[in-house]
């Protein structure tokens, strides 16, 4: 058996299950050809907090043992953001390598119509990728919109969408897990549509579907699309994005996770997520191609300890057995309010909010041999630095004009340095477009949302906070009246890189 992959195995048969569903390859080991160009892949929780992950919060009840080794054989970042409080500008940032107030996300998140929020003429990180020789692939949710101006026939071709921003291979949620599609997109187009269903405006509805997409299968089919991409390119380099649902609404975990965890159906959730970061790694190990792979894992926000008004509507399960879907309604309120779980740890706010908990989230590299193993880093770090980060592992840059927003920490992965690169700053946003901007060790905090007139941005004057996040972590302590000059000078270089389009 792969250590990884039956980690988590192991400790539910504790609990008297045993998960049937995992199958590694039986392949012979095979090496990677070229080590100068090491496979990459970006492993993307969903709404998963810092208090959700063992490693990063171990006063929680929950259990994690695939993520915490995945740790403890690289470096954690212990300071490390998701630009966006929300899902579609963090994805946007990862991508693009620009913050998302750069583009149309800067005051909302896609919604299953919108138009693609990543211009195709934009130097993306898989299309960086695929210009120094990789196969790319992004398996999961997307939520980054399709179309020039969205997608009016949904039984045609989906397109400009992930393949024309530079993956060769796409399989997607058009947008959440509860985004009631019923089904995937496949490159261009939606799979197990009826052949007589020509015209399509809407999502499709069940009866228009030859099957239906399970909500407790999600996890596990996008899990088999990606070890199934692994595999196939084993001989490399391949960069996949592996963007799972857990633990976004809809908590529906897999039949075999249920009752598996003291935090009720979310932490049951957590552990099936973290199982299938198992079941990557043991396909890494078992092609021998481990030490040939780089692999992040991190989050689009932070945790949300409330329930989605959608929770449990609407849903599709192939097993409704431990009443999973009364459940899925209350379980992360159930989590929070009666089993004690703090999903953010003691970070305030949470998703949708530009306090800490809506943008700190786990962060982790693997890379054996080349990252010291158990190694920590307390480096700002963004999902936004990923393209230069990975540029600076192949050695290979990219133009200045790309990238507005992307720093490269790979120095500090490698353990070259152990101070990251000097930048201006980091700026923050939620959804409805209300900026926080951290500088060093201080954060300034916008309640209102920034206003935009073209590309010329202004910001609210109303109550601006500060906070010192090296001595005040949880955001209590509101400095604005007693550095007035801090708060000026931190603004007026916030309006600075906004209005200049980039951070370098």
């Amino acid at each position: 058996m792969h250590n990884f992959a039956f980690l988590h195995l192991n400790q539910v048969k504790q609990t008297g299950l045993f998960f049937l569903g995992i199958v590694l390859s039986a392949l012979p080991a095979i090496a990677c050809a070229d080590t100068a160009r090491p496979n990459i892949i970006f492993i993307l929780a969903d709404d998963l907090g810092t208090g959700d992950v063992k490693c990063f919060y171990p006063a929680s009840k929950v259990t994690t043992p695939n993520i915490d080794r995945l740790a403890s054989e690289g470096m954690r970042f212990t300071q490390a953001y998701a630009p966006g409080a929300t899902c579609s500008p963090s994805r946007y940032a990862l991508i693009s390598g620009a913050f998302p107030c750069r583009g149309p996300l800067r005051s909302q998140t896609a919604s299953s119509y919108s138009p693609l929020t990543i211009s195709v003429d934009a130097l993306t990180l898989p299309k960086f990728l695929k210009n120094q020789g990789y196969r790319t692939a992004h398996i999961g949710k997307w939520h980054l919109g399709f179309g020039k101006n969205g997608i009016t026939n949904w039984a045609g071709e989906i397109k400009p969408g992930a393949l024309e921003i530079g993956f060769d291979y796409h399989f997607a949620l058009p947008s959440n897990h509860n985004d009631n599609f019923k089904t995937y997109v496949e490159n261009h187009r939606l799979l197990w549509l009826k052949e007589s269903i020509t015209d399509l405006p809407e999502k499709p509805t069940i009866d228009q579907l030859t099957q239906v997409r399970y909500d407790d299968e999600v996890e596990s089919t996008l899990t088999s699309k990606g070890i199934d991409f692994i595999r196939e390119n084993r001989e490399g380099p391949f960069f996949l994005y592996l963007a799972l649902t857990a633990t976004h609404t809809h908590i529906t975990p897999h039949k075999k996770f249920r009752g598996t965890s003291e935090l009720g159906q979310l932490g049951d959730y957590i552990n099936e997520l973290d199982f299938h970061v198992g079941e990557i790694m043991g396909t890494l190990e078992n092609l021998g191609i481990g030490e040939d792979t780089i692999v992040f894992f991190s989050s689009d926000n932070g945790g949300a300890p409330n329930d989605h008004d959608t929770a449990g509507k609407n849903l599709s399960l192939r097993d409704s057995s431990q009443q999973v879907a009364e459940k899925s309604k209350t379980a992360k309120t159930t989590a929070s309010k009666k089993l004690g779980h703090q999903t953010n740890g003691d970070l305030r706010g949470s998703k949708g909010s530009n306090y800490e908990g809506g943008h700190r989230v786990p962060y982790i590299v693997r890379w054996p041999n080349q990252i010291a193993a158990g190694s920590e880093s307390d480096q700002i770090i963004t999902l936004a630095d990923t393209l230069a980060t990975v540029s600076g592992f192949l050695e290979s840059p990219f133009p200045k004009a790309d990238g507005p927003d992307s720093f490269d920490l790979s120095p500090v992965m490698l353990g070259k340095t152990a101070k990251g690169p000097k930048r201006p700053g980091i700026i923050l946003q939620t959804s409805r477009g209300a900026l926080a901007f951290r500088q060093g060790d201080w954060k300034l905090r916008f309640p209102k949302k920034t206003t935009w007139k073209g590309l010329k941005a202004t910001l609210p004057t109303q109550g601006p906070e500060l906070y010192n996040l090296s001595e005040d972590p949880g955001e209590q302590n509101n400095l604005s009246s007693r550095e007035p000059e801090r708060v000026g000078a931190m603004s007026a270089r916030l309006l600075d890189l906004l209005n200049r389009g980039r951070s370098h």
